[in-house]
């Protein structure tokens, strides 16, 4: 059963009343990251290295947008956790950018019944793979500023990496590498809440992206009715990257010409990973994107179609702790429950945000 959690009002309102209802799972992410640390430094340096960590995530921290600050204080006091330990939860991608194995389409045009749009995508993560498997959560936000909108994520996580917004944009961000990376600018997941909670069209996603800072690399698909994008960015620099006769497809590289200066190398298999070294390498997202293409040439496809590629083996792999489908036009999504990555072999709950 999906984990759901309805919040409104002020941010500093929606913050507490996160903390409150999941402080425990908040805890549990905590220990979850003092575990790995702990088996890293022969048991001698959890702490510390933990401590290490958050001292770098305050780096960013003059850069989050303030009503985002708020929130993030709010979930610190309702779950009575120092407030580094959330900001980390929120800006670990940012530091480690370690994620080189998620996988997105988006289908339209001659490629649907009516011509509508569907997206799907697979997030996938090289550590704490049971952890969040267990701990998804979605959460139903409605701001007292801003569109309403939906999140895929995990408790004491504010950001949006898998979402949508009631206007009907749907967003599924997917690490890229690249060589321009800073902590001065907003985090990715805080970058594409912000955006996803001001605009309502994938035109002005985009445009709110690609006016804020960054921090990472980042391909950012992005589906409404009637289009869908892909951002291909760095900290500084974005474009923007069209369907080719109703199909998109996005793995961990960039694929527009003017961003290939940018493309940085590949991270080395962090230590403990449960996910073979080979899924750390270019040729990895290139034979990924290239199996989508293919599993989603010259036929139509519907939701049930995009769940089965999004779980072909040469697609899904030990890292995939989100699967989910979007369509849009109908203000819908299907989210996956396995229980243990790859979750694509579990079934899949359907959600209707706003009914």
């Amino acid at each position: 059963m999906l984990r759901t959690l309805e919040l409104a009002g002020s941010p500093r309102e929606r913050g507490r009343r996160h903390g409150q209802l999941l402080g425990p799972e908040i805890r549990r992410l905590r220990r979850g990251l003092l575990a790995y640390l702990a088996r890293l430094s022969l048991y001698t340096a959890a702490v510390p290295l933990f401590g290490l960590l958050v001292v770098l995530a305050r780096r960013v921290w003059p850069h989050i947008p303030p009503r985002l600050k708020e929130e993030m204080a709010g979930v610190a006091q309702g779950a009575e956790l120092g407030l580094g330990t959330v900001l980390l939860i929120n800006v670990l991608d940012d530091l480690a950018n370690n994620s080189p194995r998620c996988s997105a389409l988006a289908v339209g045009e001659e490629r649907t019944d009516q011509g509508l749009y569907l997206m799907g995508r697979n997030l996938d993560y090289p550590l704490f793979t049971t952890v969040l498997t267990q701990l998804q959560t979605m959460f139903l936000i409605a701001p007292d500023q801003g569109l309403p909108f939906a999140s895929l994520a995990w408790p004491g996580y504010v950001g949006v990496c898998t979402g949508t917004n009631k206007a009907g944009v749907a967003l599924a961000q997917l690490a890229a590498m690249s060589r321009d990376r800073t902590l001065r600018g907003v985090p990715a997941a805080l970058r594409f809440r912000q955006a996803l909670e001001a605009e309502a069209t994938v035109a002005g996603v985009a445009a709110q992206i690609l006016r804020l800072p960054g921090t990472i690399g980042n391909n950012v698909m992005l589906c409404g009715p009637r289009e869908a994008a892909v951002l291909e960015l760095s900290a500084r620099r974005g474009v923007v990257r069209r369907p080719e006769k109703g199909l998109i497809t996005a793995t961990n590289h960039y694929q527009s010409p003017a961003m290939q200066p940018l493309r940085g190398r590949f991270p080395p298999r962090p230590p403990l990973s449960p996910l073979p070294a080979e899924m750390f390498t270019d040729a990895y997202s290139q034979a990924r994107n290239a199996r989508l293409q293919e599993l989603a040439r010259a036929r139509r496809l519907g939701p049930e179609d995009l769940k089965q590629v999004l779980a072909d083996r040469q697609v899904a792999n030990p890292g995939t702790v989100v699967c989910t489908v979007f369509q849009p036009a109908r203000g819908r999504l299907w989210v996956a429950l396995g229980e243990v990555p790859p979750v694509n072999r579990g079934p899949f709950a359907e959600v209707r945000p706003w009914g």
